[in-house]
């Protein structure tokens, strides 16, 4: 056996163990934590029965408000685990994860809970991958407001990063994009663009590609903000980041092919 394989089933048999002590209620938070980092070791994706059996009760422990430390490292686990393979996230979505996680999303929203909003965005991001009848079940569930308010340049980086991840995974719906656009995403991701964090640039423009690409009036709404338009410019020239600058090239060179928005993009660059 090589020293991968070795590596592999001892992560596995200690995540086997964690995940019984979930049961034991003096033994849940500690446990919930390890897996969390052990997780991050796996050198296959593939995770133990154990694991996968304790899966109803991760999903419902996201709703355990007692304490904000298990809510937190349930929505980590189901991030971990969504990522491992697609049949342990269609498996933690037929558990209504989903919806617990958007819960606990709608419960933080207006408070300093910053590690519990982080790893519930992370989850739902990993969760609504590739799913767009999730995602338009959590658009039409109301979700899309807390998102959006949470895509603003005076909160903590990793959050703007964190909700801008979720707008995009939502965005990757055709049919959700309307809803987006109507809520005001493309103004909320074209604010983010003046966050000095490439991490959170670069998501605003890939959400900003996805509700411009075919979209006039998005693409005159955007035009038409010269603090956007600026900084795409911005980003367009800065070298440290060429995704961000590829990104930022194409939606400038759509912008300035569209015949109604030239005027606005040739004011921004005069101003």
């Amino acid at each position: 056996m090589d020293t991968a394989a070795v590596a592999q089933a001892a992560v596995e048999k200690f995540i086997a163990e964690e995940a019984l002590n979930l049961s034991d209620a003096d033994k849940r938070a500690k446990a919930m934590a390890g897996i969390c980092i052990l997780l991050t070791q796996l050198q296959e994706p593939s995770v133990p029965k154990e694991l996968e059996n304790a899966l109803p009760s991760i999903v419902e422990l996201t709703q355990h408000s007692e304490d904000r430390s298990i809510q937190a490292n349930a929505c980590a686990v189901l991030s971990g685990l969504c990522a491992c393979t697609d049949d342990l996230q269609a498996k933690c979505i037929a558990l209504g994860a989903v919806e617990k996680v958007l819960a606990l999303v709608l419960s933080v929203a207006d408070t300093e809970e910053r590690t519990v909003q982080l790893n519930a965005l992370g989850s739902l991001t990993e969760l609504l991958r590739d799913n767009e009848a999730k995602a338009e079940e959590l658009v039409a569930a109301g979700g899309l407001e807390q998102f959006l308010r949470l895509c603003d340049p005076a909160l903590p980086e990793r959050l703007q990063e964190a909700a801008a991840d979720v707008v995009c995974s939502i965005a990757c719906s055709d049919s959700t994009r309307a809803a987006l656009s109507e809520q005001g995403a493309v103004s909320k991701l074209a604010a983010l663009l003046a966050t000095p964090n490439n991490d959170v640039r670069v998501r605003a423009l890939m959400g900003l590609g996805m509700l411009l690409s075919k979209n006039q009036p998005n693409q005159l709404l955007l035009a038409k903000d010269t603090a956007a338009v600026k900084q795409l410019m911005a980003i367009m020239r800065q070298q440290e980041d060429p995704d961000c600058r590829i990104v930022a090239r194409d939606l400038f060179a759509g912008l300035a092919a569209n015949a109604d928005c030239k005027e606005h993009v040739a004011a921004a660059m005069r101003a």
